[in-house]
């Protein structure tokens, strides 16, 4: 019988499956008598890791809440590159100022200069199995990159002539091109490692699109950067790795797939747990929250300026929107607003809409989006939404055999002659099938007569944002509403019946008041926030850890990642359709 020495390396690295790894080093040996084996395992977990940190944040600031200490830990390790408690200490103010209060800077810097924080979880790391006297097996230092991928050369020599022409002329590869490129490189790269992990799948990545940065960047139509730029490329070769270890247990870095039995032994109550609109901080925003109030501004004189505006509302309702002094006033307490949104734990949207009434009118709502993102969102989508709508008809009705019979049933509806609505609606409902998520993710369909007090009492609104549409089908309605937590908080209006107002509307109320894009449709959700809003961050907007099944319909984990993939090599596949075909 015969026996192999296998070392497996692991380094995982994802936006919540936070860094952590793991190595297993196994030796077995033979001789005349028999079969000596023995076995040495050491585990060092994410959760021990990422606990340390948790700790020396707490102690300096032992009030903050679970989700935002969360969110810090994540910005801590994925962005700013902390590795162990012990790195805390080079973090500066600039590294925070985005998810806390300056005064909260402060204290965690101020606590870190005074002396090391103990960060010892209460109970110890676990023992390392008993190790048999005759192993020899070494244990090395564990580092998150290996050797080798600090010298490693992508194989360019192999390269393609066509692939050569499109980089020296500095224009997108073709799609059998790229694949050429990502398979020789990966075979290169299991010349040193069987299974690559992803961090060293990261540097590959970024050789590849820092060596030609006009074929292999993710960027849009405008040219602007996805994200890091160089998402597709390491999403292709760590696919490329997983699928080339489809079959070796061994070198394979998944876990075991769940059965169906694992999920009904392991799961106490089959029903899903309650949706709530959950919160997400600063992401995308360049003034989420300002440090300094208006020249001359305290306060207390905020606050009276903030009852002004009360005043005005109860005596005038939406209408005093109009109002110029309304105008200053809402422009003057912008910071007093994000201090009331921002706060912990977060206010309910009854509750903004009680304090900061104005907020929920087209005007005031477009416009703090406005200054906290720096984006002209109605503007952005009024030039863009009907115009790419219409190319993205074109794209999938120029290769309608390639879809599935849903995205067809619903093309088919969005190419006739004498369809109602506008080729942006029509292209969003082709998009929602094209990445299988359902039109009530985000729509809701009432007949025209319907009230705001009909909406709430008769079409069970969920916690998450809707756009109730107000017509016979989606594509003929004329009128809308939005809910948020069960509630219309914008009614229908003679001058708010243009579905890009309905859509700007939507996804303004997810920035402005912090909200993560529900599970549901957030593929769709990320999909207009890169490709028509241009708001492109290195994140994603969606970190729920739980989902329902569309197979089963049961409660899943859900996989997370940076950005959605599904998102960035569709807008990959169409930038390059589009160019092909000018």
């Amino acid at each position: 019988m015969y026996f192999c020495v296998v070392c497996v390396d692991f380094f995982h690295f994802s936006f919540h499956r936070r860094r952590g790894f793991r190595r297993i080093l196994m030796t077995t040996t033979e001789d005349e008598g028999g079969l000596r084996h023995s076995t040495l395992c050491r585990r060092f977990t994410e959760e021990q890791i990422m606990d340390s940190i948790k700790r020396a944040i707490q102690t300096a600031l032992p009030q903050l809440d679970e989700a935002k200490l969360e969110t810090l830990v994540n910005e801590l390790v994925t962005k700013v590159g902390v590795e162990g408690p012990e790195d805390l200490q080079f973090i500066q103010e600039d590294d925070l100022k985005h998810l806390l209060t300056p005064i909260q800077c402060r204290k965690i810097l101020h606590s870190l200069k005074a002396g090391p924080v103990d960060t010892q979880p209460s109970s110890s790391l676990p023992e390392p199995l008993p190790v048999a006297s005759s192993s020899t097996c070494p244990i090395s230092p564990i580092s998150p990159n290996s050797a080798w991928v600090d010298n490693f050369e992508v194989p360019w020599n192999k390269m393609r002539p066509s692939l050569r022409r499109a980089v020296d002329a500095g224009e997108k590869p073709a799609p059998e091109d790229r694949r050429h490129l990502i398979r020789v490189t990966v075979d290169a790269m299991r010349d040193h490692s069987l299974n690559p992990t992803r961090s060293e799948c990261v540097v590959v990545a970024k050789a590849i699109t820092q060596k030609y940065p006009n074929t292999f960047l993710d960027t849009n139509e405008e040219g602007e950067l996805l994200g890091c730029g160089y998402f597709s490329v390491l999403n292709q070769l760590k696919t490329r790795v997983e699928y080339l270890n489809r079959g070796n247990t061994l070198s394979r870095l998944r876990n075991p797939k769940r059965t169906q039995r694992d999920d009904e032994e392991g799961d106490d109550d089959d029903q899903p747990p309650v949706a709530t609109c959950a919160r997400r901080d600063s992401y995308g925003c360049v003034r989420w929250q300002p440090e300094d109030y208006p020249d001359g501004e305290t306060s207390a004189s905020l606050e009276e300026k903030k009852l002004e505006m009360l005043d005005i509302f109860n005596r005038e309702g939406l209408k005093g929107a109009e109002r110029g002094r309304v105008e200053d006033l809402m422009a003057i307490t912008y910071a007093k607003q994000r201090e009331y949104i921002n706060a912990n734990p977060s206010p309910s949207i009854l509750d903004v809409g009680k304090e900061w009434p104005f907020l929920f009118s087209q005007k005031f709502l477009f416009s703090h989006f406005t200054t906290l993102t720096s984006v002209e969102l109605y503007t952005r989508l009024n030039e863009d939404l009907n115009k790419k709508g219409k190319r993205l008809l074109d794209f999938f009705s120029s290769q309608i055999t390639r879809w599935k019979k849903e995205v067809r049933a619903v093309l088919k509806e969005a190419l006739k002659k004498d369809r109602e609505g506008t080729d942006g609606l029509a292209a969003m409902l082709v998009m929602l099938a094209y990445f299988k998520e359902q039109e009530d993710s985000l729509f809701l369909l009432a007949d025209v007569t319907t009230t705001p007090a009909d909406a709430e009492a008769h079409l069970s609104l969920p916690i998450t944002p809707r756009i109730i549409m107000l017509g016979e089908t989606i594509l003929s309605a004329q009128k809308w509403m939005l809910s948020i937590e069960g509630r219309v908080v914008i009614p229908t209006a003679a001058h708010l019946t243009d579905f890009t107002t309905a859509l700007a509307a939507l996804f303004a109320c997810y920035y402005v008041f912090n909200l993560e894009y529900q599970v549901e449709a957030n593929t769709t959700l990320e999909f207009v926030q890169r490709f028509l809003v241009r708001i492109n961050p290195d994140s994603t907007k969606c970190t729920a850890k739980e989902q329902i099944s569309r197979r089963t319909g049961r409660v899943v984990k859900r996989k997370n990642a940076y950005m959605n993939p599904n998102v960035i090599s569709f807008i990959r596949e169409f930038t390059e359709f589009d160019w092909l075909t000018d």
